[in-house]
């Protein structure tokens, strides 16, 4: 390795770590704000906090590793162009993209580190992150008894202090109600005063009491007689309350392994598959579960059709063959009008066509007449039976559609919810390498940028890194948001923003080995004086 390269992954590096762990402690503390109050008043000690902060400090680490690629770059090359180092460098006939190849193999090095991680790594970090949040959420606050007012955190206990001192150990006219038994309050201790203090490794509470009575009411031996009823007066009395319920339980960390945070790549992609896989066999189960409610209109009909009508079916078919060549026509009457004279063949023919479709009507208004005017009981019994049997009883026809129409919205909002799970885990699988892509797009626009600028320090390089990290999180959040929501591939969600800020990284890097005074006013102030003069010699 030449002493070039080495003097720039020293210049580089320095400044990664420092701005990498200043995002990541930035990222956590407002992260962490979210839950403070869960976290107050509970006594938690600090191994809980620091096992809690180290494993949230790995969940920051995506968002962390590009936006401190993208400043510590813009510092590195802007320290080395302030100071004239990149001048020197250029004079010596290196150009800019040699310069640039040592941090660039080591930002891809970095990345493919990221992708492991993200993959590998923040997921199992998640996973013991958000089950100790969990459990910590559930802890009990630490004992708190406030002057006059009731404390029920002691299971099978009410206690009440009107009374409180400062050292928060001495209380003052204290009740104690004991109801562990569930049979109400049947013991009631009164005392003057008392002290409370823990033993055995905060396991149990002990409240001395002072000058008190106590109250206890039994059950009776036999059920007629009456119950006892015990008083008790006391100068110095102790009560021993088990602190077993304040302990912080830890739960079972396989409960919290099915979300999509929990998990590598390619078990989201299997899960995206059996999604899709589920989508696919639901929307089967509606078409075949459908023809259920409309049985009377997909079922053949032929056993419950009434004789005439299928008398009536068949002469239509005998006529519409028999006088395919014909004028008369099925719906058409004929009468002596219909006639025309005509010589020889053509009118014993015309006088045939009349005769039939006499004989025609004769039978139809018969048959019409055997339809309105006789009924077969037999078969009215036939056609009920069956109305009845494919109904199951229920002659309300309505029914049927309205539960299929709700059965069918039931079953699309399911697909629905169930197509918008699917997009947000195959989102979180995109994620995990399109992260690490970003650190090698942030060192594109950020090395090449510093050349430009030619400031290093923590001014300019923080605001231009706020600015394209603040670019980034908005197209990656509204991505995700149309992504989700199925308006925009789940590609495109998690992408868009490395192939958008792609382009500016090209453009800088172009502009930086040609030395453009992009961002000196000087440059423009030139520019400006220059289009203005063309405007006087014209005049």
């Amino acid at each position: 390795m030449r002493k070039i390269d080495k003097l720039i992954l020293r210049s580089f590096i320095g400044p990664f770590l420092i701005t990498f762990f200043v995002v990541v402690f930035i990222l956590l503390t407002q992260y962490m704000l979210k839950y403070f109050d869960d976290f107050v008043g509970k006594d938690l000690g600090f191994t809980v906090f620091a096992e809690l902060i180290a494993y949230f400090s790995i969940n920051m680490t995506p968002i962390a590793f590009p936006l401190a690629v993208l400043l510590s770059s813009l510092m590195t090359f802007g320290n080395l162009g302030e100071h004239f180092e990149l001048t020197a460098i250029k004079s010596a006939g290196i150009s800019l993209v040699r310069v640039l190849r040592p941090l660039f193999v080591f930002v891809v090095c970095l990345s493919a580190l990221v992708y492991y991680s993200n993959n590998f790594i923040v997921p199992k970090a998640n996973l013991e992150a958000y089950s100790l949040l969990y459990d910590i959420k559930q802890k009990k606050p630490s004992i708190d008894i406030k002057e006059g007012a009731f404390y029920g955190g002691i299971p099978g206990y009410s206690i009440k202090a009107n009374k409180k001192y400062d050292d928060d150990k001495s209380l003052g006219d204290l009740i104690i109600y004991n109801h562990s038994d569930k049979k109400g309050n049947t013991e009631i201790i009164l005392a003057d005063s008392a002290l409370m203090y823990t033993i055995l490794g905060d396991k149990y509470l002990v409240m001395e009491l002072f000058d008190g009575k106590s109250y206890t009411e039994e059950d009776a031996d036999k059920p007629n007689e009456p119950s006892n009823y015990i008083r008790n007066i006391f100068q110095h009395n102790k009560v021993v309350f088990s602190l077993a319920s304040f302990e912080m339980e830890r739960t079972d960390k396989e409960l919290f392994s099915s979300n999509r945070l929990m998990k590598s790549e390619r078990e989201l992609r299997y899960d995206v598959d059996s999604m899709n896989t589920d989508i696919i066999k639901s929307k089967r189960t509606i078409y075949r579960y459908t023809p259920r409610f409309f049985n009377m209109h997909m079922q053949d009909v032929d056993d419950i059709k009434p004789q005439t009508v299928a008398i009536w079916e068949q002469m239509k078919e005998d006529t519409v063959s028999s006088n395919s060549d014909s004028t008369v026509l099925e719906n058409e009457q004929l009468t002596s009008s219909d006639v025309v004279p005509v010589k020889g063949a053509g009118k014993k023919l015309n006088e045939k066509k009349l005769k039939s479709g006499i004989k025609f009507e004769q039978e139809k208004k018969s048959l019409e007449l055997e339809k309105i005017t006789s009924y077969d009981s037999t078969l009215i019994a036939r056609a009920d039976s069956a109305f009845e049997s494919r109904n199951r009883g229920n002659n309300n026809i309505v029914d049927k559609p309205r539960f299929a129409k709700n059965r069918l919205k039931g079953e699309n909002k399911r697909i629905e919810n169930r197509q918008f799970e699917s997009n947000v885990y195959d989102i979180e699988a995109n994620k995990k390498l399109s992260d690490a892509v970003a650190c090698i797009v942030m060192f594109l626009i950020g090395a090449p940028l510093g050349a430009i600028i030619k400031k290093g320090g923590l001014g300019f390089p923080v605001i231009v890194s706020i600015v394209f990290f603040i670019i980034s999180y908005v197209i990656n959040t509204t991505g995700i948001k149309l992504g989700r929501a199925g308006d925009i591939s789940t590609f495109w969600a998690v992408w868009s923003s490395n192939f958008m800020l792609l382009p500016f990284g090209l453009f800088f890097l172009r502009q930086a080995r040609n030395d453009s005074r992009l961002f000196e006013t000087d440059y423009y102030a030139v520019k400006i004086n220059k289009f203005f003069r063309l405007f006087k010699k014209e005049k």
